[in-house]
């Protein structure tokens, strides 16, 4: 995620304020001033980086993740209307393959005088 020249500046310039104190304690005062100032600031411009790529990455996760849940939710409502669709069929196909009933012949009774 990170590009190799980033990641390098911060541990050079990490290892640069960690060892200035030990050369100001050797008596070069100037040279550890020195090796404080530009560690501080590569090390600096490294997390700079740092935070701004976990930013986008952050926010590009955010984005994947509603888009897939939105994804997932199309998907459960074509999986429910598949099966409201198929009930209906057979529904719809098991009364018509009922076996109909003769009609009823109506019996009318006439009286002729």
């Amino acid at each position: 995620m990170f590009e190799f020249e980033t990641v390098l500046a911060f541990g050079v310039g990490a290892s640069l304020v960690a060892l200035a104190p030990m050369v100001k304690r050797m008596g070069n005062h100037q040279l550890s001033d020195s090796m404080s100032s530009v560690g501080k600031s590569m090390a600096k411009n490294g997390i700079k980086v740092g935070v701004t790529v976990a930013g986008v990455a952050g926010s590009a996760a955010r984005n994947v993740a509603r888009t897939a849940a939105e994804a997932a939710e199309s998907f459960v409502d074509l999986v429910a209307e598949a099966k409201s669709e198929m009930e209906e069929s057979s529904a719809t196909n098991a009364t018509a393959s009922a076996p109909t009933a003769a009609p009823e012949k109506a019996i009318t009774k006439v009286k002729v005088d």
